[in-house]
């Protein structure tokens, strides 16, 4: 029987039709009421039993279908199948076509068995009443309209046919295009309503899914028609304009939503009308967005979209994250990361927007700042302990009055103050002086006491001419002086300290054509030994004659060279020129060469000196190289790292001006080193001061047992010498009473003088500390 319910129409469509054909059952009772009486009426003319049976037959079915009905009406349709309907459907066909199959044989007995023309007429009115019931009701099931017609038509047709009544035969055929017209009136109701459920059921499907797309959407819609009315409103409004869901706001005027968020304190009460003129501006087209600050700290965009018909779409979009991000963002251009500060791209508006109603006339100041040792707090207490210091100093900077003072953090520890309200030009000592007395002092943090003390440099001008740039680049060349000088903390500018400036442009930029062009030259400090007096070694010193200013001492142009970069370019130069030069002379004396702190951190040092001792053909226990204690303080590591690479390379390593620092003597336990040279300082007060003879005798006989051999530097006059002498402590002497720097020529004309020749040292390590090595 599957064949006969096999159908395309969706199962939940196919219930609704088979709910139809279980419904409207009221006309189930009307149906039997009139079989009933019809039955009656003609066994009251015929006085035949039969039709008492046949009353009987109509009221067992009835029963059953209602019966039928029942059980349907408590049946669990949550899991749909097509057979489970089929299942249905079956049932009620059997009944429906049991009472159909009933009027046709009432017709039957009523034409053919009795021919009773009263009877006849009785049962074929009833049966063309119920047919057509069959198409207003059961229109929804084809099965049903077609067998039910069938069960109705048969037994008629095969009563007229037997009476062998032409009459009959002819209103027997009148019969077929009648039912076959209500067969095709149902199919057309049946097709109708099959339509319009499944245009509804896509509307339901489009509906649904707007409405899940709609309340989905991060953004929140709301749609107005042409009166300004609500017609479609989504979730994410209410929810932005914390709007109940039990609130109904569809057809109500916008301008009802605007009242409750006054209300409620999504913005004050009297910001209603300025809100309310906003929203019409978007409505009218006049803007196209426009942004609200609530009184719960939310930005809520609002775009409007104006529709080809009347009305328009307003979509809110939450953009407070966006509103803070970008504020950050705004933040972080104008204003120092560490400590809040405006940074010097925000500085120069500040400035601005506080001087622009100021006089010409006026004097203004800017002020660069410069924290004193900084360096040796972040070494000391690390880095950490540094920003820390920087925030507590912008902070005392910050409560600087705001009408008077602009502060700034350029960089480092490097800050700037712009001043107003200068009165003249000896009114600012006073104001630097307070600000400097406030500025420093004992600063704490995580149970540390630190002093700070500053160095500052001030430029003053009037604000007609105000130019931050140049004001900052004069208080610049201020703060130079300033931490140049041991007794004021700021200097103000003057024109000398701009030519003094340039002075020295033009200085490092002659110095660095003169290391590019190899320019400079070389001379050689004697280093002789304590017992013999000769010539054991020199000292490589460079020299600089400027074409215009003439000679220019290592002291001046040595921290120009570092502080340009090229100090490594002339270190360079030194290390090929000293190791040819000690070549020249027949691997007779060594040379020694000074490397800077700069040196020292370049991680190409060992390369350079190997490359210098290759070209020149010298081996490598004939050179020295000499550093600083000042050298070695900025990365101890890496520079004893270096060291032990040099001497690996079979190279001497001394200190130069041992003594002079805080923590010699821990470096004579922790650096690869083969001498130890004595600085000046011990030497000057020898001859007058017995503690300082005893001090210097100490600082040799500790150098010795400690395996390094000692040269003392400085000595200029006989009573110095003879006293080193007496003592026997040191190998090497070196000073002016025994030589002045001098060329290579002249080292070369003094050693062919001699008559014996010290050597410089032993290549068997052995003898590395004999009175020759270096």
């Amino acid at each position: 029987m599957t064949w006969l319910f096999k159908t395309n129409i969706p199962v939940d469509v196919r219930l609704s039709f088979v709910r139809a054909l279980y419904g409207n059952r009221e006309t189930l009772w009307f149906g039997l009421a009139a079989h009933l009486l019809t039955c009656a009426v003609i066994y009251l003319k015929t006085n035949d039993i039969v039709f008492a049976g046949f009353a009987g037959a109509f009221a067992l079915i009835t029963s059953l279908r209602m019966l039928d009905m029942y059980i349907f009406d408590r049946a669990d349709f949550s899991r749909l199948s097509h057979d489970k309907i089929n299942r249905w459907e079956l049932h009620y066909l059997l009944g429906a076509c049991a009472i159909c199959l009933l009027l046709g044989f009432l017709c039957f007995y009523s034409t053919y068995i009795i021919n009773d023309s009263f009877a006849e007429l009785a049962s074929l009115a009833v049966l063309l009443a119920s047919v057509v019931s069959i198409v207003g009701r059961n229109y929804a099931s084809r099965n049903a309209v077609v067998m039910m017609s069938v069960c109705a038509l048969l037994p008629v047709l095969a009563g007229f046919v037997l009476t062998n009544s032409i009459f009959h035969i002819i209103i027997g055929a009148l019969l077929v295009p009648y039912f076959l017209s209500n067969i095709q009136m149902a199919n057309g109701l049946r097709q109708s309503l099959f339509a319009a459920v499944m245009n509804e059921r896509r509307l339901s499907t489009v509906v649904s899914r707007f409405d899940t797309a709609l309340n989905n959407m991060p953004q929140g819609l709301v749609m107005l028609d042409g009166r300004a009315a609500i017609a479609v409103v989504n979730k994410q409004v209410r929810d932005m304009l914390n709007i109940s869901q039990n609130i109904s706001l569809l057809n109500r005027p916008f301008e009802v939503v605007l009242r409750y968020c006054s209300k409620h304190g999504l913005f004050p009460r009297e910001e209603l009308d300025n809100v309310r003129s906003r929203i019409d501006d978007l409505l009218e087209g006049r803007r196209q967005r426009d942004v609200f600050q609530f009184g719960d700290e939310r930005y809520i965009e609002v775009m409007c979209n104006q529709r080809r018909e009347e009305g328009a779409v307003l979509i809110f979009d939450d953009v407070t994250g966006r509103i803070e991000a970008e504020a950050q963002i705004q933040h972080m251009a104008r204003y120092d990361g560490l400590t809040g500060l405006p940074n010097r791209f925000y500085f120069e508006t500040l400035v601005r927007s506080l001087t622009i109603d100021s006089q010409p006339d006026d004097l203004v100041a800017l002020v660069v700042i410069d924290l004193n040792h900084f360096k040796h707090v972040n070494d000391t207490y690390g880095h950490h302990a540094g920003d820390e210091l920087l925030r507590q100093f912008a902070e005392r900077m910050a409560a600087l009055d705001s009408q008077r003072f602009v502060a700034s953090r350029f960089g480092g520890d490097e800050f700037v103050l712009f001043i107003r309200g200068i009165k003249n030009r000896a009114h600012i000592n006073s104001v630097m002086d307070e600000v400097i007395s406030y500025l420093c002092g004992v600063y704490e943090f995580a149970s540390q006491q630190i002093y700070l003390d500053i160095s500052a440099g001030v430029a003053v001008d009037v604000k007609k001419n105000l130019d931050l740039r140049g004001l900052h680049v004069n208080a610049d060349l201020a703060l130079y002086e300033a931490k140049s000088s041991e007794h004021d903390r700021w200097v103000a500018f003057v024109e000398a300290m701009d030519t003094k400036y340039r002075s020295r442009q033009k200085l490092k930029n002659d110095l660095r054509e003169a290391v590019r062009a190899g320019s400079l030259t070389v001379v050689y400090q004697p280093i002789v030994s304590l017992n013999s007096l000769r010539i054991v070694a020199v000292e490589a010193l460079s020299r600089w004659h400027h074409p215009q200013l003439g000679p220019i001492g290592p002291a001046d142009y040595i921290p120009l060279a570092e502080e340009m970069g090229i100090i490594t370019e002339l270190t360079q130069f030194m290390l090929r020129r000293a190791c040819e030069d000690c070549a020249s002379w027949g691997h007779k004396i060594g040379v020694s060469v000074n490397l800077s702190a700069i040196d020292l951190k370049n991680p190409g040092i060992v390369e350079m000196v190997v490359d210098a001792l290759k070209k020149a053909q010298l081996p490598s226990y004939l050179l020295e190289v000499e550093v600083t204690e000042s050298a070695i303080i900025s990365d101890r590591l890496k520079t004893c790292e270096v060291l032990q690479k040099l001497k690996n390379s079979g190279i001497n390593i001394a200190l130069d001006d041992f003594g002079t620092g805080y923590s010699s003597l821990s470096y004579l336990n922790t650096l690869p080193l083969t001498k130890v040279k004595v600085d000046r300082s011990f030497v000057r007060d020898i001859v007058t001061d017995r503690r300082a003879f005893m001090l210097l005798r100490g600082v040799t006989q500790l150098s010795h047992e400690l395996g390094f051999g000692v040269t003392i530097e400085g000595v200029e006059t006989e009573e110095q010498l003879k006293l080193i002498r007496g003592t026997g402590g040191a190998d090497l002497v070196q000073g002016f009473l025994l030589g002045t720097p001098l060329s290579a020529a002249a080292i070369s004309k003094q050693l062919e003088q001699s008559l014996t020749i010290t050597p410089i040292c032993h290549k068997d390590s052995a003898e590395i500390n004999d009175l020759s090595s270096l």
